[in-house]
């Protein structure tokens, strides 16, 4: 298992970390996921076998959030 923090502009309510928890949550591969709000960041912990860190990056972009 791999965990990565990724930080996300553009979040800016309770909304936006529901949205993409669930997003996250829906990949393959992603075992934990945990959004702040106040951090503006995502820690996600994944199988690097079924998924990678790019892809999750991927999944947050298409939703029209920036990651850093």
């Amino acid at each position: 298992m791999t965990e990565t923090r990724i930080t996300i502009k553009g979040m800016h309510c309770a909304s936006c970390e529901t949205l993409l928890t669930d997003v996250i949550s829906e990949i393959s591969g992603v075992t934990s996921t945990k959004l702040s709000l106040k951090d503006n960041s995502a820690t996600v912990v994944f199988d690097d076998k079924k998924t990678s860190e790019k892809a999750i990056r991927k999944a947050i972009e298409s939703e029209g959030y920036k990651t850093a």
